[in-house]
């Protein structure tokens, strides 16, 4: 059989495949804003990293007034009207809406921007604007810079959040790390893991801090399956196939098969030790080039191979972060 690939993709690089990848990017901002923005307090959403640099609250609020303000009528009108010249956008006080109420705002007008996109033939991304700043615009190359747009503003969010002392949530910023640097973060992750268990026996290592949470141990068989069954695989489809898609993961269902928790830590980090080793020789044998290999993402959209193992890097921080919180349950009050 074939192997599974996304259909505009396995063709070569044509403007229609590149105009499907930009449309999946341009449907999955919203949610990428979301995931950015979800854990920041309105204090955090609300303070400039650095002087003179935006906030969160001010990037979010941004996003949304260049869609539903400036993007949607524009498109409206350049499929309405022939050639239609754009007044400059006057500046007022802006939305002073929450991030939240803000981020749902974003979702609302990409929404209306999509189904209008999505329903043009040729002749139509081809209609003309002129824009008081960039001259003349086709449909196709507004929602080009849009798309550019999305992503910066995205890295941005992603920057604040670092300054702020917030995880990393690169891949939903579409912002990759360099192959030494994923190597480096990767190889340091199992020596991490070894020391947030130190000193804890395995009745420690299962216990829960509330019973919706996992313990030590169930954290560990969970790091151990998605580098086994999740990650590696997929970056080795990227590296071979033509733009493969992947489903959206879920650990819910793999976690109700059976009881994790009695899974031996040191079991779970040997095995977890030896696929990370795996993963490491992938990277360090990549071709020149072939970390801006394409794959589709139900959760991510389209995104680079070097995209994606920047979120498998990720996800380790966002995990040992939750190890460090069932440790300090199991040792009790100090």
């Amino acid at each position: 059989m074939p192997p599974t690939s996304c259909a505009p993709c396995a063709r070569s690089r044509t403007a229609v495949t590149e105009q499907a990848l930009m449309l999946a990017r341009l449907a999955t901002t919203s949610a990428m804003l979301r995931e950015l923005t979800i854990d920041v307090t309105a204090e955090q959403a609300a303070r400039p990293p650095a002087p003179g640099e935006w906030s969160v609250l001010e990037i979010v609020r941004h996003l949304v007034e260049g869609d539903r303000d400036t993007l949607l009528p524009r498109l409206r009108r350049m499929l309405a009207e022939m050639r239609p010249v754009f007044a400059p956008r006057v500046s007022d006080a802006g939305d002073t809406s929450d991030v939240t109420t803000l981020v749902a705002a974003h979702g609302s007008a990409r929404a209306e921007v999509l189904k209008i996109l999505g329903g043009l033939d040729a002749a139509g991304w081809r209609r003309e604007g002129v824009s008081p700043s960039r001259g003349v615009l086709t449909v196709e190359g507004y929602v080009r810079s849009t798309d550019a747009h999305d992503t910066e503003h995205l890295r941005q969010i992603h920057e604040a959040r670092a300054r702020l002392g917030l995880r990393p949530k690169r891949c939903e910023a579409r912002a990759p790390l360099a192959v030494p640097e994923l190597i480096a973060a990767m190889t340091a992750a199992a020596g991490r893991l070894r020391a947030v268990a130190a000193g804890l026996d395995e009745a420690q290592r299962r216990q829960r801090p509330l019973p919706a949470e996992w313990g030590l141990n169930e954290v560990m068989a969970h790091l151990l399956h998605v580098e086994t069954e999740l990650f590696l695989p997929r970056l080795r489809r990227i590296a071979a196939e033509d733009c493969p898609t992947f489903a959206p993961f879920s650990p819910e269902p793999w976690a109700r098969e059976r009881d994790h928790g009695l899974t031996p830590f040191d079991d779970s980090l040997v095995a977890f030790e030896r696929a990370r080793a795996e993963t490491i020789t992938f990277l360090r044998a990549l071709p020149a080039g072939a970390g801006e290999r394409p794959a589709v993402s139900g959760f991510f959209g389209p995104m680079t191979l070097l995209q994606y193992a920047t979120h498998a890097a990720d996800h380790d921080v966002e995990h040992l972060a939750q190890m460090a919180r069932a440790r300090a349950t199991a040792l009790g009050p100090r």
